[in-house]
């Protein structure tokens, strides 16, 4: 037992430091990815509104063929950003918005919105911001990080007015 205790002290401390990196180091990893191939769509501040997603869509972990989806990676290093949407009715909708290290820090869906329009000005926090009226703030964690809007396709004949709905997403520098 003596033998081998050395080398159990060892695994278990290459244990600890390989869960300590892949906790650490993981969720950055993964949102620094996504938003590389997010920004080559648009780049930060910019709403993008790729096409329906299909079997051969893998940009995202796990898409849904059901959502349509519409995205934005923030950068509010140099100032708020104002993401704008309507809330199409009669069906699922949300718009997420993750910090850099994938952690979901708001979230809005139909049922929670007033209304059929979203107003929300994204800020470091402690940023002096002038809201627009009718908007909400939003203190993000962190300075970059990615916003997803999802709008269910619950019924096929209502594709095209629900697209043109998601495509209103914006995203953009506060002016």
């Amino acid at each position: 037992m003596r033998r081998a205790l050395p080398w159990i002290l060892a695994a278990l401390v290459g244990a600890a430091v390989v869960h300590t990196l892949t906790i650490r180091l993981l969720p950055w990893a993964i949102m620094r990815y996504t938003m590389r191939i997010m920004a080559h769509a648009g780049g930060p501040n910019h709403a993008v509104h790729p096409p329906r997603v299909d079997a051969t869509a893998r940009a995202v972990v796990r898409p849904s063929p059901d959502l349509l989806y519409s995205a934005c990676t923030f950068d509010v290093s140099g100032g708020p950003v104002h993401v704008t949407a309507e809330v199409p009715r009669d069906t699922y909708w949300s718009i997420s918005m993750f910090a850099a290290d994938t952690d979901n820090f708001f979230v809005l869906s139909d049922r929670q919105a007033n209304g059929d329009r979203v107003d929300v000005v994204v800020a470091a926090p402690g940023a002096a911001v002038t809201l627009p009226p009718g908007a909400v703030r939003v203190d993000v964690p962190t300075t970059r990080g990615v916003i997803l809007e999802r709008t269910l396709v619950i019924d096929e004949a209502r594709l095209p007015e629900l697209d043109a709905v998601r495509r209103r997403f914006t995203c953009a520098p506060l002016a």
